[in-house]
């Protein structure tokens, strides 16, 4: 029985062994993956932009002055870099050496509120880290990695949201539409609800009526642009806004694409060494019991 549980002890410290090799292939490759898609993200960004501008909302476009025009262009390259610093960051920090067991927790506030009380406390165990500090638990570095995961597309839909405020200031999108739907429209899409739309763009159709707007209208110099008038007067209208996805990023940048499915093979490993984890340390578990009965048996 002995010979039994040192040998499903030592096949558990080869699996972590080769976890922890995993952690510092995946550390590197997201490092990598990250700082092409904040690259990625800040073109593809612009060349959204540029599409509402001229071929969805043309009118609107021309309708602002030039120095108008300038500081939207302006405006959306700085939401742009501040997006692509914000990923390239969190591949430098998010995966550090020294750091790999704080992921989600000290640098996301949002992950650190829903982090669940078990993982906290199975990270507080020494023997749960690597002598070098990165973890070497399966779950634990799954866990990791859906953090970084959804950390990305929180910061991807962020800039969307910011990119929609700025078109609606700039009176290119209907100012009048509440940005809080267009904000449920980009969360719905995240959730797998189809919303049309391509180039990492949504379209939505919204009816509205304001009396008090409509009024206000009537007395005015008739200048309002024509998607406002319908949106005011009550008229379904077709609304086209920006949505930045993951999917549509990787499928125009080749570079991107490859990278990500670098990172899907290191998924599938992970994947394998789980459940190679969990066979054997239920096996341990098994036989740590029974070598407790039959120490405590007698007749």
């Amino acid at each position: 029985m002995t010979g039994r549980l040192n040998k499903l002890q030592q096949d558990l410290k080869n699996i972590e062994t080769e976890v922890a090799n995993l952690a510092e292939k995946m550390r590197e490759k997201y490092r990598i993956y990250l700082d092409l898609l904040g690259e990625s993200l800040y073109k593809q960004a612009i060349g959204a932009v540029y599409y509402i501008c001229t071929r969805y909302y043309g009118g609107e476009f021309l309708a602002l002055s030039h120095s108008n025009r300038q500081k939207l262009q302006e405006e959306i390259k700085a939401l742009g870099q501040e997006a692509k610093a914000s990923l390239q960051q969190l591949g430098e920090q998010s995966f550090d050496r020294g750091a790999f067991s704080g992921v989600g927790f000290s640098k996301s506030p949002a992950e650190t509120k829903n982090t669940p009380d078990f993982l906290k406390l199975f990270l507080d165990k020494r023997e749960n880290l690597a002598a070098t500090g990165e973890i070497n638990n399966p779950d634990i570095l799954l866990y990791c990695c859906r953090v970084l995961e959804k950390n990305c597309i929180e910061i991807l839909n962020h800039l969307s949201k910011q990119i929609n405020q700025q078109l609606q200031k700039a009176y290119i999108l209907p100012p009048h539409l509440p940005s809080q739907i267009l904000d449920m429209a980009i969360e719905a899409g995240e959730e797998g609800q189809s919303l049309g739309g391509g180039n990492n763009m949504l379209n939505i159709l919204v009816e509205a009526k304001n009396p008090e707007l409509e009024e206000e209208k009537d007395e005015d110099d008739g200048d309002e642009d024509e998607d406002n008038r319908d949106f005011l007067s009550g008229k379904v209208t077709k609304v086209t806004a920006i949505h930045l996805r993951m999917a549509e990023l990787e499928f125009a940048d080749a570079r991107l694409s490859v990278e990500r499915n670098q990172i899907r093979s290191l998924w599938e490993q992970l994947n394998r060494l789980g459940e190679q984890y969990h066979r054997v340390r239920k096996e341990y578990t098994i036989a740590q019991a029974e070598a407790a009965w039959r120490s405590s048996w007698y007749d």
